[in-house]
């Protein structure tokens, strides 16, 4: 069994914004909110674009999240569907076996029951796919430097 590490640094890094188009997301992000664009391209067919806060310190990227009890209709439609069906949120660890065993321990729901973790030998790293209490689509991610940002390029919105 692998040494678990010194620091533990889990940390949240991707928030999917559903968007009209992806111009109109960046002019508000980037030009509004002075986000930097880190990723630009496309993988699997798919255009992605990926902008963090202009301050982030590129080794321990951090991320948020609001809790809102949803009072209007309109928020009621969007419990569970934050992200239609891509995905909603990717969560990185540094210790992914003791985030796995937990996974399983507290009885989180796998999407498409697929409870054992796809790994790829060549980008070393582990990841699964999970769904929150709302339904809302998590990717769970082994994050080591090789994997760093990566994984979620690879793997977006696909189960």
């Amino acid at each position: 069994m692998p040494s678990r590490p010194l620091i533990r640094s889990d940390t949240l890094s991707v928030i999917t914004v559903m968007c009209h188009t992806i111009p109109q997301a960046a002019q508000f992000y980037v030009g509004v909110l002075g986000f930097n664009i880190r990723c630009d391209e496309e993988v699997n067919g798919e255009r992605l674009v990926v902008a963090t806060p202009a301050n982030l310190v590129e080794f321990t990227p951090t991320g948020s999240l609001r809790f809102v009890q949803a009072k209007s209709e309109r928020d009621k439609k969007a419990v569970g569907n934050q992200a239609g069906d891509a995905t909603f949120l990717q969560v990185e660890s540094d210790d992914w076996d003791t985030l796995y065993e937990r996974l399983h321990t507290m009885g989180v729901e796998f999407v498409n029951g697929k409870d054992d973790p796809r790994e790829d030998k060549k980008q070393k790293y582990k990841a699964c796919t999970i769904l929150d209490p709302m339904g809302n689509k998590i990717n769970v991610i082994e994050r080591t430097t090789t994997t760093l940002g990566k994984v979620f390029m690879m793997d977006v919105g696909h189960d």
